[in-house]
């Protein structure tokens, strides 16, 4: 049977090359993610190792982002003469070292921080390597990441201006190129300076951030971080070397957990429609050599030995799919790292690395996908009656569609119990309203894909009415409703492909129209000034400011992380007289006006969290160490400011080094917004990294980063529709051949060619109709149940971008007409004499 299987691949080679190239897809994303994820996790093995400090002592009592807290200077000295102690060094380290480029403004900040720290001269326990030139020494020096100094365009020896957190913008002259190990991120900038430049220029003289300490030769680290812990300040963390590099993995892994879940998801896709495509092929072909696998059981061959020929057809299949596949995954694995590095992360080089299990997972998943789908059709084979498949012009019965029919009708009504569920836990559960979503989703896909059959002959025939004028649209409407079952499943691999592409456009256009909303009702303020990122910058910004002209209200935020039952929440300090003048908080108990010292509001959803109420106090760990918040009233979180909002002397009080979030500023009425822009740029011409946005700008740039988030998924999600045409085109190449003395017979009575390629040509356009008006109806049903469910996490407004769907839908019934290309060639150019022949 083995030699019966390969000859039918190979006498169907189109068939089986495209086949194999929809599965081999699928294969290639999933098999493409493990080589990646697993090609890091061996370079960050490589650099975990790496030899560290037996224990560090971090300033802050919990990680206070670019808000870094210091310690004193002789706190080093002390620690060092300790008895377990055989040396202690001081570390600084900040972010907001912004590289300037020659335009003046910040390279390479979008995203990931901007990263400044001092030189450690210890190779053993320093996280940077120098790699060319020297470590930096004096005030007007500076050493440079080798990727920092490559997006800067500079190299040893040239000069550079940093504009510092704690100096302003200050020049400097690049000494040397480094590379960083794990302590310094994953991405964006990095700059060295000595220990007592980073302290004039990161953070303050006679400080640091952190204390590297090892250990005398038989202390163990848990023995000395004993004695560092009795000498360190309360707030600060005392970490052995094994407890930071469990802390590094830990954050490497949660880091690329979701995206390496949400790449896998894309494979899962593409696989999943796939199996549309394999199991129309293998029904096609079992109804098309009926007489064939008759005349192996007329000669002897039992019902098993058919079924075995078939699924052995497919296990051929998923195995060249998984070879495929995993030749393509080292493409996709470096194409993942092409995409992560242009998103600004500096990651460790590594060579790409084939483990056994993504073999195993690759090889598994290609073969359960191809063989589940060619289940149906090998028991179909094995129940073909020899004498009766034998007889020319047998055909198999049509079966009923009512079993299916009434499953998937089940189904849709089955789905709604979820969707309902889901709407009313979004309030109060979102995490759970998200996973009732994901299953009404699940469900109503499933219920009309099952219902696809029934739905294909009524609305094919109102879409095919349009071409019943002429003989050539008659037949190929005819075509298109003769077997509805294989109509379905080649059509439902293009629902499920367009569904996903138009739910996601729905969300992403109602994600747009919500931000645009916010900022228009929330956002009093004419101009908002903002650091790169969204950073704290110096205070020194709102002195420059604080009395322009024509204002009417110059306010500044400052915003501080607290870390409550292990997860960090915002604590925005603010004006209470001025801010509502240029922020509308939404108060659902209490008032702005009412703050004062330790008092504070929390956003609804938060309390809801943390199941607090007016009143109640809430305790937590801040950067300087344990404090409490009386909470006060509670605010709805529809602006840009959420989590708890309190006066600015309370977070000076329980923050770290001073720094600014936000400047907003309001005009006074008839002042030219252009002239305050004018008179901002050039009052903040010393300080280059701040942004100086109105509310357009503030849309334009939210609306840039959706572009990019929502412009990859398409880019995935299109992978499935790419396997849609593929099906399209295999089950339209079947069909001809299955059609071949239909196809000669109208040749013969004067159909000319051009007319056989139009009629398999407008058969093709009804497939991607039917797939089309299935894919964006359940799409947009999606959409909006996604964003009623989304709306208390702030996406509150739906938005049906309609000129994008039809752009969707263009495209769609393009790709169909684009598959048809190759089987109307076909048909078209099929002999007269040959098809007769056949009859």
């Amino acid at each position: 049977m083995f030699r019966v299987a390969v000859r039918s691949l190979l006498a169907h080679r189109l068939r089986f090359t495209l086949t194999v190239l929809t599965v081999a897809l699928g294969v290639a994303f999933i098999a493409g993610t493990n080589i990646f994820t697993g090609s890091l996790r061996g370079a960050f093995d490589a650099l975990v190792s790496q030899p560290r400090a037996d224990v560090t002592v971090r300033a802050g009592a919990s990680d206070g982002g670019a808000l870094q807290a210091t310690f004193p200077a002789n706190l080093v000295n002390e620690i060092a003469a300790l008895p377990a102690a055989a040396s202690a060094v001081g570390l600084v380290g900040a972010d907001g070292a912004y590289v300037l480029g020659p335009d003046g403004k910040p390279v390479g900040v979008e995203g990931p921080p901007a990263r400044g720290r001092s030189w450690v001269d210890d190779p053993a326990i320093s996280a940077v390597t120098i790699v060319s030139g020297r470590p930096p020494a004096g005030p007007a020096e500076v050493a440079l990441l080798q990727s920092t100094a490559e997006t800067a365009a500079v190299n040893v020896g040239s000069r550079i201006r940093i504009d510092t957190p704690a100096a302003g913008v200050r020049e400097f002259t690049v000494s040397g190129l480094v590379t960083r190990g794990l302590s310094g991120g994953l991405g964006g900038t990095l700059t060295v300076f000595d220990l007592a430049t980073a302290q004039q220029v990161l953070t303050e003289p006679g400080t640091v951030t952190a204390i590297l300490v090892t250990a005398r030769s038989g202390v163990s680290q848990q023995e000395l971080a004993d004695e560092v812990a009795a000498l360190a300040p309360e707030a600060s963390r005392v970490e052995t070397a094994d407890q930071s590099r469990d802390e590094v993995v830990q954050r490497i892994q949660e880091g690329f957990a979701f995206f390496n879940t949400f790449l896998l998801a894309f494979g899962v896709i593409a696989l999943f429609v796939s199996t549309f495509l394999i199991f129309n092929t293998f029904s096609m072909l079992v109804a098309q050599r009926s007489r064939e696998l008759a005349l192996l059981r007329a000669v002897g061959a039992s019902r098993a030995q058919v079924s075995f020929a078939v699924l052995l057809e497919a296990v051929i299949v998923g195995v060249l799919a998984a070879v495929i596949g995993l030749l393509g995954g080292l493409a996709v694995s470096q194409l993942l790292r092409w995409v992560i590095a242009a998103l600004g992360a500096d990651l460790p080089g590594a060579p790409l690395r084939l483990e056994p299990s993504t073999i195993a997972l690759a090889l598994g998943a290609s073969l359960v996908v191809t063989v589940a789908s060619a289940l149906l059709p090998a028991r179909r084979a094995s129940a073909i009656p020899p004498v009766a498949a034998m007889r020319e012009g047998a055909a198999p019965s049509p079966r009923s569609l009512r079993r299916v029919t009434i499953t998937g009708a089940c189904l849709l009504i089955a789905a709604t119990i979820p969707a309902v569920l889901a709407l009313r836990l979004a309030e109060s559960d979102g995490e759970r309203a998200a996973q009732l979503t994901g299953v009404a989703a699940v469900l109503a896909l499933v219920g009309v894909l099952a219902l696809t059959p029934a739905l294909a002959r009524p609305v094919l025939g109102l879409l095919g009415s349009a071409m019943r004028g002429r003989i050539v649209g008659r037949m190929a409407s005819a075509n298109a409703v003769r077997n509805p079952r294989r109509t379905a499943a080649t059509a439902s691999a293009l629902t499920v492909g367009l569904a996903l592409m138009t739910a996601v456009s729905v969300l992403g256009s109602s994600a747009r129209a919500s931000v645009e909303d916010v900022v228009d009702t929330t956002i009093g303020a004419d101009f908002i000034l903002l650091g790169p990122g969204f950073r704290p910058f110096t205070t020194d910004v709102f002195q420059s400011v604080k009395d322009l002209p024509g204002a009417s209200v110059v306010t500044y935020v400052r915003t501080i992380p607290v870390s409550i039952d292990d997860a960090q929440s915002p604590v925005t300090g603010v004006d209470p007289r001025v801010v509502t003048e240029v922020l509308d908080i939404p108060m659902a108990t209490g008032s702005v006006q009412d703050l004062a010292l330790g008092a504070a509001i929390v956003d609804t959803e938060l309390a809801r969290t943390l199941r607090v109420a007016e009143g109640d106090s809430v305790s937590g760990t801040f950067v300087n160490g344990e404090g409490s918040l009386r909470i006060i009233g509670t605010f709805e979180p529809a602006g840009p400011v959420r989590g708890f909002i309190t006066t600015l002397p309370t977070v000076d009080a329980i923050g770290t080094l001073t720094r600014d979030t936000a400047i907003y500023i309001a005009l006074q009425p008839g002042v030219s917004p252009a002239t305050v822009r004018q008179d901002l740029a050039s009052r903040l011409a010393a300080y280059p990294s701040i942004d100086i946005q109105d509310q357009a700008d503030i849309k334009r740039d939210i609306n840039g980063q959706f572009d990019v988030l929502f412009g990859l998924v398409y880019a995935l999600l299109g992978l499935s529709v790419i396997v849609a045409f593929l099906g399209i085109v295999n089950t339209l190449s079947l069909s001809v051949v299955e059609r071949t003395r239909e196809v000669g017979l109208v040749r013969a009575v004067g159909m000319s060619r051009a007319q056989v390629r139009r009629m398999v040509t407008l058969e093709a356009l009804l497939l991607a109709a039917l797939g089309t008006l299935l894919g964006l109806a359940l799409g947009i049903a999606f959409g909006m149940l996604l964003q009623r469910v989304l709306a208390p996490q702030g996406i509150s407004v739906l938005a049906i971008p309609a000129t994008q769907l039809a752009v969707f839908a263009a495209l769609a019934l393009v790709g169909g007409l684009a598959a048809a290309l190759w089987p109307a060639w076909r048909a078209g150019r099929m002999p007269v004499l040959t098809a007769i022949a056949q009859m």
